[in-house]
C-alpha cells in the first residue's frame, strides 16, 4: 500500500512478532516487514507475556535466530518492555546486571529495543547509540504531550496507547504532524476492552511473570485476562468497541501519515502469524475478524468438535482454568469451536464514523458499536453458555 501525506509517500512498514521459527522469517520476506520482535523467556526487565506461555528459547537459539533475521535484511527488536521493575532501578547490582545484558544484546546484533520505563530509556540513550528505541504501548501514551516528553528523552518510535486512541484520528494526526523526530506506531491486532480497567494491574503482573528475579513466575495465572474475556462474553458489543484495526482500514491511517504498524502474537504457530501478515499486507480478509485480532484462539479445524463436559465435573481451580484455556485457546491450541463469529467484510465502512469524529466516548448515549454488534456478531450459544458456566465456577472458586 502506498499513500501520499503532505507530499511524502507513506508506505506500510510492519513490525511482526517472532516465534523463533526460521521458516517464519523466510515467509516474512514476501511482505513489507521491516523488523521482528521477541525476547527470551525471562530477563532482568520482563515483558508483556508470562514466561510459562512462551516458547523455550535459550541464548544460543536467540543468537542463531537474530543472524537469520539480519541475513534476511530484517531488523530484530528485543523487548525490554516490563511495566514494573519492583523499584530495582536504583539498585547498583540490578544496574550492573542490566548493563551486562545490554552489552550482550549489542554484541549479538540486536538493532532495536522496546522499553516502558523512562529510567531504562535514559540508560540506553546514554551508553548505547547502536540501538533504536521504541516506547511500548504499556507506557500508555495517549496524548501529544506525553509523546513529546518521551521524544525529548530520546524515543525514536512510540507505540501509542491503543486502548484509548487507536480510533482517535484527530489525536494521532496531531502527534504525527507535531513530533519532531519520533515516529508513531499503531498496534493493530488486539481485542482488549475499550478503556480497560485492568490494564495497569495486568501489565504489572505480566512484567513480574517474565522477570528472572521473580521466583513465583511459573505459578502465574492470568486473572486480568480471564475477567476481561468474561466481560466481553457477557457484553458482546465490547468486541466491536475494542481498539483493533481491520486490514481494510489501514489505508485510513496511512492517509494521516502513519506508516508503522505492529502485529502480534509471539506464541502463535508460523501459519497463524503469516495469516495476519498476509491479510494486513493485502488490505483484506474474508473470515472471522477474531482470527486476526485475538491473542489466543488458534486451532486446527479437526480439533473444533470436542464434546462439552459436565460443569460439575470440575472440582479444583486448576481444572477450571485448564478448561477455560482449552475453550478459548489460551496458551494452547483451541479445543472447541469459536464461541463468537464476526464477519470481517460486514464491517466495511465501520471506521468512517470514527474518522469523521463522531465518537465522543459516551457509549451510553451513542450505541453505534452496539448497533454494529447486533448486525455482525454471531454467537455459538452452546459454547458461550458453557464458557459462562466456567467463568461462574472460576469466580466461585477464586473468592
Amino acid at each position: 500500500m502506498q499513500k501520499s501525506y503532505k507530499g511524502v509517500i507513506v508506505m506500510m512498514k510492519l513490525s511482526v512478532a517472532t516465534n523463533f521459527d526460521d521458516r517464519l522469517i523466510e515467509e516474512l520476506k514476501k511482505y513489507p516487514v521491516y523488523e521482528v520482535y521477541g525476547k527470551l523467556q525471562e530477563d532482568y526487565i520482563g515483558g508483556g507475556r508470562p514466561s510459562n506461555t512462551l516458547k523455550s528459547v535459550d541464548k544460543t537459539r536467540l543468537e542463531e535466530h537474530i543472524k537469520k533475521v539480519r541475513d534476511s535484511n530484517i531488523k530484530f527488536n528485543y523487548l525490554l518492555n516490563g511495566a514494573c521493575l519492583a523499584n530495582k532501578e536504583q539498585d547498583v547490582e540490578w544496574q550492573k546486571n542490566v548493563r551486562e545484558f545490554l552489552d550482550y544484546l549489542r554484541d549479538i546484533g540486536v538493532n532495536a529495543l522496546t522499553v516502558t520505563n523512562p529510567f531504562l530509556l535514559q540508560i540506553i540513550k546514554k551508553y548505547y547509540d547502536c540501538f533504536t528505541v521504541r516506547i511500548s504501548t504499556f507506557a500508555c501514551i495517549d496524548s501529544y504531550e506525553k509523546a513529546r516528553y518521551w521524544e525529548e528523552m530520546g524515543a525514536d518510535y512510540i507505540c501509542v496507547d491503543f486502548v484509548k486512541i487507536n480510533r482517535d484520528f484527530k489525536t494521532i494526526k496531531y502527534m504525527v504532524d507535531n513530533l519532531k523526530k519520533a515516529k508513531i506506531e499503531l498496534l493493530m491486532t488486539n481485542s482488549c476492552l475499550k478503556n480497560c480497567p485492568y490494564i495497569h494491574t495486568h501489565t504489572a503482573a505480566l512484567s513480574h511473570a517474565s522477570n528472572i528475579m521473580n521466583k513465583d513466575k511459573e505459578c502465574y495465572a492470568d486473572w486480568c485476562l480471564y475477567k476481561c474475556q468474561e466481560y466481553e462474553l457477557k457484553h458482546v458489543e465490547e468486541y466491536i468497541k475494542s481498539p483493533w484495526i481491520r486490514p481494510e482500514d489501514v489505508k485510513e491511517y496511512e492517509k494521516i501519515g502513519v506508516e508503522h504498524f505492529k502485529i502480534t502474537e509471539r506464541d502463535f504457530p508460523t501459519n497463524e502469524i503469516i495469516k495476519r501478515v498476509k491479510a494486513y499486507s493485502e488490505g483484506k480478509y474474508d473470515g472471522n475478524l477474531l482470527d486476526l485480532i485475538q491473542g489466543h484462539g488458534w486451532s486446527n479445524s479437526e480439533n473444533d468438535n470436542n464434546t462439552i463436559k459436565n460443569i460439575d465435573d470440575f472440582t479444583s481451580m486448576n481444572e477450571i482454568i485448564k478448561e477455560i484455556c482449552n475453550v478459548r485457546g489460551l496458551g494452547c491450541e483451541r479445543r472447541y469451536k469459536r464461541h463468537i463469529y464476526i464477519d470481517n467484510r460486514k464491517l466495511d465502512g465501520f471506521i468512517k464514523f470514527f474518522k469523521d469524529g463522531h465518537c465522543t466516548g459516551n457509549c451510553l448515549s451513542c450505541n453505534y458499536c452496539k448497533t454494529i454488534a447486533d448486525k455482525v456478531i454471531v454467537k455459538n450459544d452452546e459454547i458461550c453458555n458453557y464458557l459462562e458456566q466456567l467463568y461462574d465456577k472460576f469466580n466461585e472458586a477464586k473468592f
